[in-house]
């Protein structure tokens, strides 16, 4: 048996590089950490530059205030930072950095220097490290204090500027993990690792639109963004160089919408979706985060409005104070923890709900992938300055991105009002769709019909565009929102369809008392069921959105779903979104199928429905239930447009 350990405190070498790993785990957070120092230094130009990846060279310059001479030795000590000053200034932070680690981790994994220029009159000043810190390479054999006696001094060089400004800083690491090679050999490919720069880079670039980003690699510029707005920094981020509409909201300009201790704002490309989360950005007072809290409060509001597996492309921008947020929970510092956690999530969730029924989400056929921002924004009027001030009243009145009409030739969509938080419960009115007058004004006027395709779409002349509806996803939108209002409690009549022969449906004998607790929260979605013997129920009379098609097999689902149902949501007539979604979704399979022909005034009355429901976009599963094809992409198809 081997003889145990004597417990020993590290040498200090060893413990800087354990620290850097929780940190620095390849170039990128490399980048992040210096690109966030340079912003925190007020810089309005930030110059990345990488050589093999930033394996072999990782260069930061800025524009920003500079670090004094005297503060460079300090700078790259552990817990050196010139943000905090006391326990009291952790509970209201504002910068991006805050711990001092940055610096000495990347000199634990690096050979580092800095140069820096903090007076206009003044020299510039350049601290080399080279491998000499902590112990020339790391044989870890100084003693914890003596970290001073292998800092060289700061050297005045002739430096010309920073660029354009007198003051900045330039910091440089050569050979990332060259002495750690356990940690060298898990990096990726060249064009894997400023793959990953370039995304952090980009979300940085999110947070901080005012300021210039570029990135070089090699000789090769990866990406170059000049100041602009909010808006045009988001979509020149998002969009990928194509033009979906952009919608832009925020808190400011409705008073009254979020509490006051919460200011909004989402830019949303209306349309775009991607299979991953790389589009969906997030920043929370001005840091650049990837917080589930927030993923799912923007994936809740979607959850209708795309396919599964599909992401939104939209960047939502939270300011809360400081001290309501703890952004010290993760070494990177990507992750925040919020006092109000679930008035956070509400207040997305529901305005995010708001926007994609008040906008909807058509499928849009564009034309040239080429950015064009007068294209991409068709709604905008004058200078496009300040997008988040101009309104959003129409997604259809302007011509197309991409067509050369004028939009008088075309149609006018009426600003929609706005869209009620969806599951609110309220009385029946006029405005609450379903069943009272159209909550969406729309174009698709009768007279206005061409006709049908495939035996599966509806076309519609809508000047400029072409607009199709698929009569499926439409028919599944009515039916399920239907549905959705007698749960609710919307409608004041039920109107349920009784069967010739009542079905029997199977379940566990031993769950007999919790299905006749769910018994009333059945009758209010418009069944009619009761328990016959130890293991059987006796459904009599089914909703009439439901249909008859494959009945026995949606009823078995309808009770095994039912038994799902908490005994505290079945008291109180209330239940789980998702859940009732799966549930009404079996609505679909009685719905008007691809293939079903159906004529003019069936066409007309299946649109008046449709656009009566609050959510007329999107079919229950997330497929779009309209799209537009702009008058431009036939032209390019028949060569009328170069």
């Amino acid at each position: 048996m081997p003889t145990p350990s004597r417990i020993r405190v590290l040498p200090r070498a060893v413990a800087e590089r354990i620290a850097a790993g929780e940190v620095i785990e390849r170039p990128a957070s490399v980048v992040k950490e210096l690109v966030e120092n340079s912003l925190d230094a007020g810089a309005t130009e930030v110059a990345v530059i990488l050589e093999d990846g930033g394996k072999a060279l990782i260069e930061v310059i800025d524009n920003g205030k500079g670090i004094h001479p005297a503060d460079l030795p300090t700078a790259i000590k552990r817990h050196a930072t010139s943000k905090l000053a006391n326990l009291e200034d952790l509970d209201r932070i504002a910068t991006l950095g805050f711990r001092g680690e940055a610096l000495p981790s990347v000199a634990a994994v690096s050979e580092l220097s800095l140069l820096s220029r903090s007076d206009v009159d003044g020299p510039a000043f350049e601290l080399d490290l080279g491998a000499r810190y902590l112990g020339l390479g790391g044989s870890g054999d100084l003693p914890a204090d003596s970290a001073a006696e292998v800092l060289p001094d700061a050297q005045a060089i002739t430096f010309g500027h920073f660029l354009g400004s007198p003051l900045g800083t330039r910091v440089r690491a050569r050979g990332l993990f060259s002495q750690v090679p356990a940690r060298l050999k898990f990096l990726k490919s060249q064009a894997a690792e400023v793959s990953q720069v370039r995304e952090w880079m980009e979300r940085l670039a999110l947070t901080h639109p005012h300021v210039g980003f570029r990135l070089m690699s090699g000789d090769r510029t990866v990406l170059n963004l000049r100041p602009q707005t909010e808006a045009n920094r988001v979509r020149a981020l998002l969009a990928d160089g194509e033009d979906f509409p952009l919608v832009s909201w925020s808190s400011e300009d409705e008073p009254g919408s979020l509490p006051d201790s919460i200011k909004l704002r989402v830019h949303w490309l209306q349309g775009l979706s991607s299979p991953n989360t790389r589009k969906l950005a997030q920043v929370v007072n001005r840091r650049a985060v990837r917080d589930r809290l927030l993923q799912q409060s923007v994936l809740s509001a979607f959850r209708q409005a795309l396919l599964p597996g599909q992401f939104p492309a939209i960047a939502i921008f939270l300011d809360v104070s400081p001290d309501r947020l703890d952004v010290n929970v993760h070494p990177t510092k990507t992750e925040v923890r919020f006092l109000d956690s679930g008035q956070i999530f509400r207040a997305i969730s529901s305005r995010l709900e708001t926007l994609i029924g008040r906008y909807g989400n058509a499928a849009f056929a564009g034309g040239t992938s080429t950015f064009s921002r007068a294209a991409a924004e068709p709604w905008a009027a004058g200078s496009p300055a300040d997008v988040l001030d101009r309104p959003r009243d129409t997604m259809w009145s302007a011509p197309s991105p991409m067509g050369g009409g004028n939009a008088s030739s075309g149609f006018e969509w009426k600003a929609p009002p706005t869209a009620p938080t969806l599951w609110s419960f309220r009385e029946n009115t006029a405005e609450n769709g379903v069943f009272g007058e159209p909550v969406h004004d729309h174009p698709f006027q009768p007279e206005r019909y061409i006709g049908i395709v495939f035996q599966t779409y509806l076309f519609y002349d809508l000047g400029d565009e072409l607009g199709l509806v698929d009569q499926h996803a439409a028919h599944e939108r009515v039916r399920y929102e239907k549905l959705k209002a007698r749960a609710l409690g919307r409608t004041r009549a039920v109107q349920s369809q009784n069967l010739l022969l009542p079905e029997a449906v199977a379940f566990p004998s031993e769950r007999r008392a919790e299905l006749e607790g769910r018994l009333e929260w059945l009758q209010r979605l418009g069944f009619e069921v009761e328990i016959f013997g130890e293991d059987r129920a006796l459904v009599r009379a089914v909703p009439a959105e439901w249909g008859t098609d494959e009945l026995r097999t949606r009823l078995k689902g309808l009770i095994d779903r039912t038994l799902e149902v908490s005994a505290e949501a079945a008291q109180t007539l209330s239940f789980d979104e998702s859940l009732f979604e799966r549930l009404a979704s079996e609505a679909c399979h009685s719905a008007i199928r691809a293939g079903d022909r159906i004529g003019p005034a069936e066409a007309a009355a299946l649109i008046t429905e449709m656009f009566r429901c609050e959510h007329p976009w999107n079919c229950p599963h997330g497929r779009p239930t309209v799209a537009r094809i702009p008058r431009a992409r036939f032209e390019e198809w028949f060569q009328r447009r170069v």
